[in-house]
Parts: structure tokens; sequence; C-alpha cells
């Protein structure tokens, strides 16, 4: 099976991304940007993307630019506050409504991580890679509907991956958007409980820095 021989390459690039993301407790599985290598299990991204049927009726508060010219913007209300997580990277940007309801930012620059791993990271490899590590995580934590697809976040095209943690109530809902200049690969994701199932749109707002 091809997969087998790339799977020292992807634990590589997965260890490396658990330690550089800002939301490194969160990442666990990965597959080559190649086609060549996926396999039918491995090959999750189709038109299959999560997203919230609920609409917000309530007249919406005062709405300001959140984060910074490294990992981009968020517009959000006046109900949400810095936040941090242990562990974080210097570049990691994160705000919340709640301790169950996140938004994080980040981004990865594509020469570093080709220095240090030997793979063109991208966008793909960086979900794929997201993917592996919660599958894995799967079989030791009750992980429930984890899926990838191609799904855009508000303007930007975009690899989508989301999961559902049973226990806790949780979803996780990650992006992984390449830069126009294919230098960075930008991460967002949104953290919320099923009787939030609103808060899936805030990540929508998010803006690219000009690069």
């Amino acid at each position: 099976m091809k997969l087998k021989r790339y799977t020292g390459l992807f634990v590589c690039v997965a260890v490396l991304l658990s330690c550089t993301s800002c939301a490194s407790l969160l990442f666990r599985h990965m597959v080559s940007k190649d086609d060549d290598v996926s396999s039918e299990a491995y090959d999750v991204y189709s038109d299959d993307l999560f997203s919230s049927e609920e609409e917000s009726s309530q007249t919406e508060p005062a709405i300001t630019e959140y984060g910074n010219e490294t990992v981009g913007w968020f517009q959000l209300d006046g109900t949400f506050l810095k936040w941090y997580t242990p562990g974080n990277t210097e570049t990691c940007v994160q705000f919340a409504q709640s301790p169950t309801e996140i938004l994080t930012m980040d981004v990865f620059d594509c020469a570093e991580m080709k220095a240090l791993t030997g793979v063109d990271f991208d966008s793909r490899i960086a979900a794929n890679t997201k993917m592996y590590q919660l599958e894995e995580a799967s079989k030791t934590e009750n992980i429930e509907k984890l899926t990838g697809a191609r799904e855009a976040l508000g303007n930007y095209p975009a690899y989508q991956v989301y999961c559902y943690y049973p226990d806790s109530d949780q979803y996780l809902v990650t992006w992984y958007m390449d830069s126009p200049d294919n230098t960075k690969v930008y991460y967002v994701a949104a953290e919320f409980r099923s009787t939030q199932m609103s808060f899936f749109n805030y990540a929508q707002t998010y803006k690219m820095p000009d690069n």
C-alpha cells in the first residue's frame, strides 16, 4: 500500500504542526498532496462540509475588527474577549465569548515548514495532517463526525476539517488557506457547543492579511 511508504513523513509533519500550532491539542491526521499517495480511506476532501442551518434573527451589536496584520482579522461584536491557550505560538491569536466558544487564527510559513520537514507545505498538506492526527486521536478519544471537505471560508478557497466531541458536546471546525503568493498557510478554527451552532458564522467574517 503506497500510504505506508509515507507514514514516517506524515508523522514528521504531524509532530511539527502539533508543536507549532496554537491548537496543538486538537491536531491529529494526514495525506500526501500527491493523489497517487492517497487511499480511499484517506482521500476525504469531497463536497461534504460543515455548515450551520441556524440563522440569528437578533439585531447584531456594533462590529469591530479583531486580529492583526500577521494572521488576519474577524469582524466581531463586543461580546468577545481576548483568549489565550497555554502553549500557543507567538503568532496565534484567539478570541472567545466563553470557555467553550472560541475563535483561533494562526499562520504557517511554507518555506520554514519545508526546510524542517522536506515537504512542499501548503493548505492541503496542513489539512490532511489535521485529519491524520484527529483519526489517530479517535482511537483513544471519543470523536465523531470526522470529515474533510473543500469549502471556502468567506471569500477564500480552503480545506475544511471538522469533528464533534460528544463527551463535552463540542464541535471543532478548522480551515486551511493558501496565501495569494503561496508562501503562507493561514489557519482558522471555531470551537462551540451544539447549543451555539450560530457561532460558526463568526468564522465566516475572516479577512486574510494583504501579502
